[in-house]
């Protein structure tokens, strides 16, 4: 039996050395010429560096926004468009492999995780495959897609080729009523819900890619509190794969973000200050009271080591 013919895709927006740095490191393992960025973006908006293969697309370019529903968040929301743009794009493969750059397999020779895949021949692969909890935030999206919710998580997946159409024809299908505004943005199901439901209520085989893998994923995370800096993560030893792994620009923004989001909804917090500010109609006196408030909170966060 002759070997499957994989492509291998970073997932991004941009390009910068995370990006290359995963690019180069699938490069040595799938081939200089079956291995690419995918990039959801406006062409004119973006250049790719010499020496990369690429495939660009949007609402008008490879796929188009007649038939697909394109909410804001897109990028981030619909990773499975990728492989439609692949599959548009690209011939001749069995499995295609669909990464995103904050992942990092912490092994130098990228045959040892990947060549594990090698002799699995299901459809689809994705970590923590599996039914989907209710308590999850795209949780009531999988009521469009009539079956039982299953979900995963997609920063590392694989997908059979001759698949993927019938993934995109239910995606337009889905994508209908979004389209006529009959239903709200809100609703429409992310890469992880969607793929992962609509693989099985279809029959496809389909398997847990951490639950094949020798290595470690309990540094493996997608809830919006765990993400991990470069520099604590460079010298991690042993057999893991770790997600998101951010630089210090995207590390900071996050965890501002999500500070951001801690005080908005600390209600007693914001009722307290909201009632104390607004009992002093006196500006001058009420000014007085917010700066004071600032610098109380500034030695608070002083205090904390």
């Amino acid at each position: 039996m002759s070997k499957a013919k994989n492509a291998f895709a970073v997932r991004c927006h941009e390009i910068g050395d995370k990006e290359k740095n995963l690019y180069r490191y699938a490069e040595s393992y799938f081939g200089k010429d079956n291995t690419f960025f995918v990039i959801n973006s406006d062409p004119k908006k973006i250049k790719v560096p010499e020496g990369f293969n690429h495939i660009i697309f949007h609402h008008d370019v490879i796929l188009s926004k007649d038939n697909l529903f394109w909410p804001r968040d897109c990028g981030w929301r619909c990773g499975d468009y990728c492989y439609y743009a692949m599959h548009n794009a690209l011939s001749g493969y069995d499995f295609f492999w669909l990464a995103e750059p904050d992942v990092k397999i912490c092994c130098d020779n990228p045959a040892t995780f990947f060549s594990e895949f090698e002799k699995q021949k299901e459809d689809f692969l994705a970590t923590f495959l599996g039914v989907a909890s209710s308590k999850l935030f795209f949780y009531p999206t999988a009521k469009v897609l009539e079956a039982e919710p299953m979900s995963c998580l997609f920063p590392v997946t694989r997908l059979r080729t001759d698949k993927v159409s019938k993934l995109y024809e239910i995606r337009q299908k889905v994508s209908t009523r979004f389209i006529k505004r009959e239903l709200m943005p809100r609703d429409y199901p992310n890469d992880e819900i969607f793929v992962a439901t609509v693989s099985r209520r279809i029959g496809l085989s389909h398997a847990a890619l951490d639950k094949l893998s020798s290595f470690d994923f309990s540094l493996f995370r997608s809830d919006k509190f765990s993400f991990f800096l470069k520099e604590d993560v460079k010298d991690v030893k042993g057999r893991f794969l770790i997600h998101p792994m951010l630089d210090e620009k995207e590390y900071i923004r996050k965890k501002v973000n999500n500070f951001r989001n801690v005080l908005q909804d600390s209600r007693e917090l914001q009722t307290w200050t909201q009632s104390q500010l607004k009992k002093t109609s006196d500006k001058k006196i009420k000014e007085q009271l917010r700066e004071k408030f600032i610098g109380e909170f500034k030695e608070f966060l002083r205090k904390i080591d």
